[in-house]
């Protein structure tokens, strides 16, 4: 999963790697094995709920509104 704004990035590969960027902390490389099991959890969280605004999304934009 990779995530864009205009002030982050976030990329977590879930058994390979972690990968946040900041434009305020800089960037960070992690390796999801050596997580732990609650970060991992929060990580998967995470990437459940961007699936979810990606869905909310999709229907915004498929709306005949939209079209």
């Amino acid at each position: 999963m990779l995530i864009k704004t205009d002030i982050f990035e976030l990329e977590i590969s879930q058994n390979s790697n972690v990968y946040l960027g900041s434009k305020k902390s800089g960037q960070i490389f992690t390796n999801w094995a050596d997580l732990d099991d609650r970060v991992k959890v929060d990580l998967e969280d995470i990437s459940r709920q961007v699936e979810i605004l990606m869905i909310k999304t999709e229907k915004l934009l498929y709306t005949p509104a939209c079209a």
